[in-house]
């Protein structure tokens, strides 16, 4: 037996929701009423994994917009902070949690860059939804670190990655692959950058991991298990973005193999090399 409810929502919250995106045009995937089926992915996965009753946690929702995913959670009795750099959109989110009685969501104006456990404590889930990719190097990686600090149990990130390896960029002595992408012009100025709610608040360029090694970066923040989500189903999804579930959990220790204990993964790799260590 299921306690799911649909919650009433009144029209202009509904119609809201309903231009989530179309700024971008008729080009941008899962626009409009298509983000319905990636707030079915993000909640499915929250009560999957977050391993309690969504009335009992506390979730920070990053880059949060009109927060169509902080008041889906509130709705089903969640505390949520969220932030967003920009207010045109959080507004909005903002007055229809207001009208619908939301005391649990609190909207709060703050660049990601500067969200550390310090200044936000600590949520057993964290949202990154659609931001990631308009972060630049080195911004991005010190934005990841501050986030497992910020995190107890689950962080689910959303994201565009890059399907080609077109440079590399270091981050404390690992390698990362992905590629540079234009989000202004040089000489935009910056009233100008702040206006594309779609892109980044203010960097001109940004940094796309490849897959491989989005997951590698999360394994090096310290998570311990990484999970790439294909169900629930995102029609319309694009080729070239993911949803993961990253995991904060207590790493183990294997009594049947005990080589691999201990060891970073570069080193098991080479332990497992013909000759390596694991062979011996």
């Amino acid at each position: 037996m299921t306690e799911e409810i649909v919650h009433q929502l009144d029209a202009e919250a509904l119609q809201l929701f309903a231009r989530k995106g179309t700024e971008g045009g008729p080009d941008v995937p899962q626009s409009g009423p298509m983000n319905g089926v990636k707030v079915r992915r993000i909640m499915q996965l929250t009560r999957d994994l977050a391993l309690r009753p969504f009335a009992e946690l506390r979730i920070l929702d990053l880059g949060c917009g009109e927060g169509v995913y902080a008041i889906e959670a509130g709705l089903r009795g969640a505390e949520v902070v969220a932030l967003d750099a920009r207010t045109q959109r959080m507004d909005q989110g903002a007055a229809c949690a207001e009208r619908h009685g939301l005391r649990n969501v609190k909207f709060v104006q703050q660049d990601v860059r500067r969200v550390t456990r310090n200044s936000f404590g600590s949520f057993d889930v964290v949202y990154f939804l659609g931001l990631l990719y308009h972060l630049d190097a080195p911004d991005v990686f010190v934005v990841l670190d501050n986030v497992f600090g910020l995190c107890q149990r689950l962080l689910i990130i959303d994201t565009l990655i890059s399907l080609t390896e077109d440079i590399r960029v270091e981050w404390k002595g690992q390698t990362y692959l992905g590629q540079r992408c234009r989000e202004h012009a040089d000489e935009d100025p910056e009233e100008v950058r702040r206006s594309r709610l779609l892109r980044s608040i203010d960097n001109a360029f940004s940094f796309r991991f490849t897959r491989e090694s989005l997951l590698r970066i999360l394994h090096d923040v310290g998570f311990t298990s990484v999970y790439e989500c294909h169900v629930p189903f995102e029609p319309g999804k694009a080729a070239d973005r993911i949803t993961v579930a990253a995991l904060r959990g207590v790493p183990v220790l294997v009594s049947t193999y005990p080589w691999v204990n201990f060891k970073s993964e570069d080193e098991i790799k080479q332990a497992l090399e013909p000759g390596g260590e694991a062979w011996r």
